[in-house]
């Protein structure tokens, strides 16, 4: 598994600056101890290809989706670690044994798997950046933007997120509807 100074050393200095979250933040959530010392060590992307931001508080644990969106009690259980381009929550869910999850704002919260842990997270975000490059080496500089993204590209990203964390390519998840898009 993707250690904190592994994922540190590949996102490098180049792209967006990792965010590390305070241990106050992480230190009581139902969260495996593993990806607990991740957040605070490496830390996630502020912005991150597709369309993803990831944001510590500037104090206290991690904000509830049912806080933060002025949801029911059952949301209390989904940590807001940052969001999508939709301004969807992107959260973990402590009842979900450290899932990180997408929750749909415009049709009533629903839950998608986007996944299994913060350690997968982290690398399939690698092998999504890696899949950008790739298309603009390939393709020119806004081949990402434009969506002509090479087949092969295309495969191998597929490849790395099924070898990562293949609960996450499942219909109705965050990474399978990604690579659905990427071939239209």
């Amino acid at each position: 598994m993707l250690s904190p100074a592994d994922f540190a050393a590949r996102w490098g200095t180049t792209d967006e600056p990792l965010v590390r979250f305070p241990k106050k933040a992480v230190g009581r959530l139902a969260l495996p101890e593993e990806d607990k010392e991740f957040l605070v060590r490496a830390g996630l992307p502020a912005d991150a290809a597709p369309y993803l931001g990831f944001e510590a508080p500037a104090k206290g644990e991690l904000p509830t989706v049912a806080d933060e969106w002025q949801q029911p009690d059952e949301f209390r259980r989904y940590r807001v670690l940052g969001s999508t381009g939709s301004g969807d929550p992107i959260a973990i869910d402590e009842n979900g044994r450290g899932e990180v999850v997408c929750l749909d704002h415009e049709n009533g919260f629903a839950r998608a798997l986007l996944n299994s842990s913060v350690r997968q997270l982290a690398a399939s975000l690698l092998a999504y950046r890696k899949m950008v490059q790739d298309a603009v080496a390939q393709n020119g500089e806004d081949a990402f933007l434009d969506g002509n993204i090479p087949q092969g590209a295309r495969r191998e990203l597929e490849r790395e997120l099924r070898q990562i964390d293949a609960a996450a390519l499942k219909p109705g998840c965050f990474w399978g509807e990604e690579l659905k898009s990427l071939q239209v």
